[in-house]
């Protein structure tokens, strides 16, 4: 296992140095920089020169790569552009404990609400059970996350009065995990919509093909509850495609996580990417953008490592 998880480490190097590579090119290339949102428009060019000396903006483009390379490998990201010289480091650290908790909360939604409707889907094929679930994951893959959360907020926050538009909590409250709670709920249930129906369409499909081998009529015929049968002996099988899906779907979360704490006014680093990307602030888009790939490298690592677990026949 540990030679296994080694090897899958230095075979993400490669990727994660092409994934800076193709971001940093992007970012170069956007028109503009920096000095048009952050400076007088009318400084001198004297002054403005002093400043794209002073951040190594004037700098070719592959020296302000290794540069950055060099800098990153030390866990130092730069200071922001923007926020007047304050480390990338904390501004991320600051704002991705946020983050994790949202995207923690909603990948409990997904699965504690996606495979129970996907196993009961599974179990009454063809039935009116089974096309509701159907018509409503295919509502939930085509609905865009940025008007699901503009819907709820008018309706259960604007209209009802349950819960607050946006915010991590009410301000100038003492801290309190109710208020904490009731703060997550709707932008929790928003990211994890799109992958509510994902998973719920793949959980009927894989439990679809298990219940049909030949060890679920045997444990049929032995006398087992047919609840013991479905989620005893066919879940753990029909999982094994379900958690390749779950490395997939992690890093989407970061991605929806721009749009859902943007609605929702939630200080996480969806919202920070955002923030930086409209002021061309440079070190937090490029710190921003090697996280997120670290967890697009996670995610597939833990998925593998999941994939052999619960199936033995599966070799490192």
């Amino acid at each position: 296992m540990t030679t296994y998880i080694i090897r899958r480490l230095v075979m993400a190097i490669p990727l994660l140095i092409g994934i800076t590579i193709i971001s940093f090119a992007i970012v170069q290339m956007a028109p503009g920089d920096p000095t048009s949102l952050l400076m007088d428009p009318n400084i001198s060019p004297a002054d403005r020169a002093k400043f794209m000396e002073k951040y190594g903006l004037n700098d070719p483009i592959y020296i302000q790569y290794f540069k950055w390379v060099g800098n990153m490998l030390q866990l130092d990201f730069g200071s922001s552009l923007l926020k007047k010289g304050t480390p990338v480091t904390e501004l991320i650290m600051n704002r991705l404990p946020n983050t994790l908790l949202l995207m923690l909360v909603s990948t409990i939604f997904a699965f504690l609400i996606s495979i129970p409707f996907g196993i009961y889907s599974a179990t009454r094929p063809y039935s009116k059970t089974d096309y509701s679930v159907s018509v409503i994951s295919f509502l939930g893959l085509a609905t865009p996350n940025f008007w699901l959360g503009l819907m709820l907020i008018m309706f259960f926050s604007v209209k009802l009065g349950w819960f607050p538009t946006g915010g991590v909590s009410t301000l100038d409250a003492p801290f309190n995990v109710w208020d904490r709670i009731h703060h997550l709920i709707l932008p929790a249930f928003v990211l994890a919509s799109a992958d509510m129906a994902t998973l719920t369409r793949h959980t009927r499909s894989s439990m679809l093909d298990v219940t049909k081998q030949d060890y679920m009529r045997t444990a049929r015929a032995k006398g087992f509850k047919e609840r013991t049968v479905i989620y005893k002996h066919g879940l753990r099988n029909g999982l094994t495609p379900i958690i390749t899906i779950f490395g997939i779907l992690l890093p989407t979360f970061i991605g929806g996580s721009v749009i859902v704490e943007t609605v929702f006014s939630w200080p996480g680093i969806g919202r920070l990417f955002i923030e930086s990307a409209f002021s061309r602030d440079y070190p937090v888009i490029m710190g921003l953008t090697v996280l997120s790939s670290v967890f697009v490298v996670l995610g597939n690592i833990i998925a593998d490592i999941l994939y052999a677990i619960t199936d033995p026949r599966v070799e490192y």
